[in-house]
């Protein structure tokens, strides 16, 4: 249906385009009188109403009803020139006033409404230049246009006060519409917008020929043809303009005609008063106006765009301005480097720079001291560089160093500078600091000419720094090996926001005849999309020399407490034990982390248990006795790793908030062969025990040492003799075999 009114309407457009021709014919060889005549003409008169209203009928709701109104105008500016037509037409004189007037007017309110509707659908937002824009434009069309239209006012003698008023009334509609078109224009942003372009050029067709029929009017002289036909192609035009998209083309504002046409037209209505001023001519009041409130606006416009101006610089150095330190930050750094690069054969050195330990000056002083410190460190660091250096934080306590037109020895030269800087003590209010850095850099083109390849060498390289404590470190300079360590090290955070990290579980169970499951250690694989399986001993160092363990140890709390929320709705309620890191020990707000946890996932504390080496305990003993108090407060199960491999005293022993030992597999797993082995691992049993602690002994490989755990009393005992580590599926499958001992139940 919608293809055959496409069709029907094709067909009607082809049909006005033939008798548009023919009536131009008949103008043009004085054959425009008779009743054949008159039919044509006032079929033309109607048919743009006829294509407006189908084009309403089709047209989406929104946009219908603007249709309908200019369908409605049409149709009674057809209706006046049908009356006009039939007993006007051959009056002499013809009367000023007829029947006719007012149908012909009512077209112009129906032409607004529906501009007004058509734009409330294509701007849903308008901005204030905009409006400015608008009202310049209308205002000053308006007021140019009324000058001459206005002095041409010279009613005949036989005019009445009512006739002027009429008669005048249309071309003053005339450009009333014509000047809020170009208004509408100007809200568009200037945009090649076809609809308001026929609009415009329909009104302005009707607006001189409406004009100059008034001027012929009230001097008594007929009306030409070309006049007549000037109202006829208005009509079309607008009926046109009907026929276009529904949705305004997109495309951007032009910034010329938006700049240029309110000015433009600001400058012609300032000059028109001028020209009023300084040649005492008398233009009427209302052009005056007009013309005062389009300079008006113009100005107000021009302050408003110098006040945009200002924020957009503004904005503009706030994106690309660190708001601490007052240094480029990483956006500006990555425009910049990228404009370096495509100069004309680059050359070029970048260079990450992380401060060393600065996490523990927030720890310890608080994250004010710690923003002050990287206020004057920054402030250091440019003191030392050359205008050409660009220097940027990239976050955090990382800064960046693009030097341009520098090789290998100049930024060396520049690097070693920085660092020389930065080892004066820094004065700040609640101590002196002394700050160290760890400087990688990557030089362009010898380790890549993009700027991707070179940021990930300055990073890699920047690691090694950090790694090797031996000064800044170049990415042409690295081994194979530390290339390899540090290229996993980068597919290890790929890995963290990739979800590539997942658990294998061991049991732990009772030493005694039924061999009960007490819980599982959570031990942590990274699953490489190349290398397959990689176990802990190949990444974790490498994570702790990075700082991730952090980042790790989160993902493994969250993956054992989901295994182990699975195992409770399985009928399983065991426990879990997750190690923990420095990092862990260090965060004040690791309890309230494990918290919600176990809420997220609907635990008791009892379904989770932490486990701390003796090294990590002894990093920061007294902070991890606090930290640990709080965890143990929870109802959380605590315990104490490896023991007897680190150098922890027994004072601390008898201070730790913990409820288990897990006695390290080097005298587990001797203690049937080597006495002295055998006599460590009697008397820890009877020293955990005696201090209210369980005993867990780690390495148990075949059934003699489990046998010899049993009479030495030993509590608990884990090792590939029980089980060997397992993916969460074998692990179920094992337990559902097992009698679990000491639920943690929800």
């Amino acid at each position: 249906m919608f293809a055959e009114a496409t069709r029907r309407e094709q067909v009607a457009w082809w049909v006005l385009g033939v008798l548009t021709g023919v009536q131009v014919v008949l103008y043009g060889t004085g054959l425009d009188d008779g009743a054949a005549a008159g039919l044509l003409h006032n079929v033309l008169y109607l048919m743009p109403g006829l294509l407006v209203a189908g084009a309403a009928a089709r047209a989406a709701r929104p946009f219908r009803t603007a249709w309908v109104f200019l369908a409605v105008g049409l149709f009674a500016y057809a209706c006046g020139n049908l009356y006009w037509w039939t007993f006007v037409r051959d009056l002499a004189p013809e009367p000023l006033i007829t029947p006719a007037d007012p149908l012909w007017l009512a077209f112009y309110p129906c032409v607004g409404i529906a501009l007004v509707l058509m734009l409330r659908q294509r701007l849903r937002r308008v901005s204030v230049p905009a409006w400015l824009d608008g009202v310049i434009a209308a205002t000053a069309v308006a007021s140019l246009v009324s000058v001459p239209v206005l002095a041409a006012v010279e009613p005949a003698p036989h005019s009445t006060v009512l006739g002027v008023v009429v008669n005048a009334a249309y071309p003053i509609a005339d450009i009333a519409i014509t000047g809020c078109l170009l208004g509408a224009w100007a809200l568009n942003g200037w945009r090649a917008d076809r609809a308001l372009g026929l609009f415009i050029a329909g009104m302005a067709v009707l607006a001189g020929a409406d004009t100059v029929s008034m001027v012929l009017l009230w001097e008594g002289v007929d009306v030409p043809v070309g006049v007549d036909m000037s109202w006829i192609i208005g009509l079309i035009l607008l009926a046109l303009a009907a026929r276009q998209p529904a949705v305004a083309e997109a495309g951007r504002p032009s910034l010329w005609l938006s700049t240029a046409v309110p000015a433009v037209l600001a400058v012609c209505c300032m000059g028109l008063l001028l020209w009023a001023a300084l040649t005492a001519s008398a233009i009427e009041p209302v052009s005056s106006l007009l013309a005062g409130t389009a300079v008006t606006a113009a100005i107000v416009r021009m302050m408003a765009s110098v006040r945009s101006a200002e924020a957009l610089g503004t904005a503009r150095r706030q994106a690309r301005t660190d708001e601490l330190t007052g240094l480029a930050n990483r956006r500006f750094f990555v425009e910049r480097l990228e404009q370096d690069l495509n100069g004309v054969a680059p050359e070029l050195a970048v260079a990450y720079v992380d401060l060393d330990r600065f996490k523990e000056v927030n720890d310890s002083f608080g994250h004010d001291v710690g923003d002050t410190l990287l206020r004057l460190v920054g402030a250091r660091m440019r003191e030392s560089l050359g205008p050409d250096v660009l220097l940027a934080r990239l976050g955090g306590d990382e800064f960046g160093l693009i030097m341009p037109g520098t090789g290998r020895a100049e930024a060396a030269e520049i690097v070693a500078g920085v660092l020389s800087a930065l080892r004066e003590p820094f004065v700040l209010p609640e101590v002196d600091l002394h700050v160290d850095a760890s400087i990688g850099i990557a030089v362009c083109p010898d380790d890549g000419a993009d700027r991707s390849t070179l940021l990930r060498r300055a990073d890699v390289a920047m690691y090694a720094a950090k790694t090797g404590h031996g000064g800044p470190v170049f990415a042409t300079g690295l081994d194979d090996h530390a290339r390899a360590r540090l290229t996993m090290l980068e597919e290890l955070r790929a890995g963290l926001d990739r979800g590539e990290l997942m658990l294998h579980y061991q049991p732990k169970v009772t030493v005694d005849g039924a061999a009960r499951v007490t819980g599982v250690e959570a031990l942590v694989r990274w699953q490489h999309p190349v290398r397959g399986l990689v176990f802990p001993d190949a990444f974790l160092y490498t994570a702790e020399s990075a700082d991730l363990m952090g980042r790790i140890t989160t993902v493994v709390l969250d993956l054992a407490c989901r295994q182990s929320r699975a195992w409770h709705d399985q009928g399983l309620p065991v426990s879990v034990a997750v190690n923990l890191s420095v990092s862990n020990l260090r965060d004040p707000g690791f309890p309230e982390q494990v918290g919600e946890l176990l809420r997220r996932y609907g635990l008791p504390p009892a379904a989770l248990e932490l486990e701390v080496t003796e090294s990590v305990l002894m990093t920061d003993a007294d902070n991890a006795l606090q930290l640990l108090g709080r965890l143990r407060d929870m109802g959380i199960r605590l315990a104490v790793d490896d023991y007897g491999t680190g150098y922890s005293s027994l004072s601390y022993l008898q201070v730790l908030p913990v409820d288990d030992l897990k006695l390290d597999r080097a005298f587990v797993s001797r203690c049937v062969v080597d006495p002295r082995s055998a006599a460590i691992v009697h008397s820890t049993v009877q020293l955990a025990h005696s201090l209210g602690m369980q005993i867990v002994a780690e390495g148990v490989e075949d059934g003699d040492v489990f046998e010899r755990l049993r009479v030495y009393g030993c509590d608990l005992a884990q090792g590939y003799g029980i089980a060997r580590p397992q993916d969460a599926v074998a692990t179920t499958a094992w337990l559902l075999e097992r009698e679990i001992a000491h639920p943690a139940a929800v």
